[in-house]
């Protein structure tokens, strides 16, 4: 049964909480805690899938709850409710909060957020991994990209046009710039995938703030490197499919196309940086069977790099149809929940730019083409263009 905490000073919040939540949701174990004591005490005897914490409580706050929540309970999914929150606090909790939500929150909204932090735990059924993912500060970047948008934040002369396409370079800044901006701290009237639009929102002093917390984690990318991954080549790779997956669609879609792209291979800088061990495992037995990433992934996690990328994004509340194209870029036949026409671009894009450049690593081979789910789709006899497209972008002509 799935065990939710829920912990705020005000009885009254609990109250409402208690009794909708058990209307609507029968089948949640829930309980109830009216300080951080309590909470952490009740973690450590009964343990929780989900703590709901308020951030403003007298005593131990709610980001100090949550941030020893994250060293002792890895594995229990942290969602915030923030009312007045300070913006220093906010940009303390985007590396410690899988999910903001405004107070007063409404019930259906509070509902979804837990609803997609359940989903993480049964997409990644290895408790593992599923602590490793919940643990996760931040993720890795590029060390020359740091310099670049310093230096232009810091600059009176360069606008924010300059700016956000130094950040659509980079998967691991876009996806921390697009979880901010997502986020109730800003309260958008609904989720946006576009990365220009997320700068814009959150200025250049925000970015900067961003910018410095995650150069703090340069480690994680040195230890991805020292584990047969390319990370340059990754990037690169994640900037080619993004270019392409944007080119793939219309106006319309290019910014949920080109985020898709951008941030569907992060899972296999996840993997490599916090699982050295499994992953070296992984490349030896795709190397020595010679099998896709994809198969032996499953084979010894019983997930795919997909699918922990994913579970990411969707704590961190990004739009739906950017989490499930990069979920199922490997394997686009529709499943349950899933199957938007983000997902065959996302596979189409990841598998081009796979087949032509940017091999992040080496001697293995890539995951094919699903060419029945494009024929079914009605797409196949666009993928001779496509190709070409991406033989365009990989030369510097497109």
């Amino acid at each position: 049964m799935t065990h939710v905490l829920f912990v705020d000073d005000d009885e009254r919040v609990l109250r409402g909480i208690r009794r909708t939540m058990r209307t609507t949701h029968p089948d949640w174990e829930m309980s109830f805690a009216a300080d951080s004591d309590a909470a952490l005490d009740h973690l450590e005897e009964t343990g929780a899938d989900v703590i709901v914490s308020d951030a403003q409580m007298p005593g131990v706050d709610g980001l100090a709850l949550l941030q020893l929540v994250r060293m002792r309970h890895p594995e229990t999914a942290r969602i915030m409710l923030t009312g007045q929150v300070k913006k220093d606090q906010t940009y303390e909790a985007v590396g410690l909060v899988h999910q903001f939500l405004a107070k007063p929150c409404p019930p259906e909204e509070l509902q979804a957020a837990i609803d997609r932090a359940l989903h993480l735990r049964a997409l990644l059924d290895d408790p593992t991994l599923r602590s490793v993912v919940s643990r996760m500060r931040a993720l890795p970047s590029q060390p020359d990209v740091y310099t670049r948008l310093m230096r232009a934040v810091r600059s009176e002369e360069v606008g924010m046009e300059d700016i956000a396409a130094i950040v659509e370079e980079n998967p691991s800044v876009a996806a921390r710039v697009l979880q901010l901006v997502n986020s109730a701290f800003f309260g958008l009237p609904r989720p946006t995938a576009s990365i220009k639009e997320a700068v814009v929102f959150i200025g250049t002093k925000t970015l900067r703030t961003l910018v410095l917390s995650v150069e703090s984690f340069r480690d994680l990318e040195l230890g991805a490197s020292e584990h047969g991954l390319n990370a340059t080549a990754l990037q690169e790779h994640a900037v080619m499919t993004g270019r392409l997956a944007a080119e793939m669609v219309t106006v319309t879609d290019r910014e949920a196309a080109y985020s898709a792209g951008l941030l569907h291979s992060i899972g296999i800088l996840v993997l490599a940086s916090q699982l050295p061990d499994e992953w070296s495992r992984i490349l030896d037995e795709a190397h020595s069977q010679q099998r896709s990433l994809l198969d032996v992934e499953r084979l010894v996690l019983g997930v795919d790099h997909g699918q922990v990328a994913a579970a990411l994004l969707s704590l961190w509340g990004l739009p739906h149809d950017v989490i499930e194209a990069v979920a199922q870029h490997l394997h686009p036949a529709p499943v349950a929940g899933f199957g938007g026409k983000l997902v065959g671009v996302a596979h189409v894009a990841s598998r081009l730019s796979d087949e032509i450049s940017h091999k992040y690593v080496d001697g293995i081979p890539g995951t094919p083409l699903d060419l029945e789910y494009l024929r079914a789709d009605g797409s196949a006899e666009s993928l001779d263009d496509w190709r070409y497209l991406a033989e365009q972008i990989a030369d510097g002509d497109a």
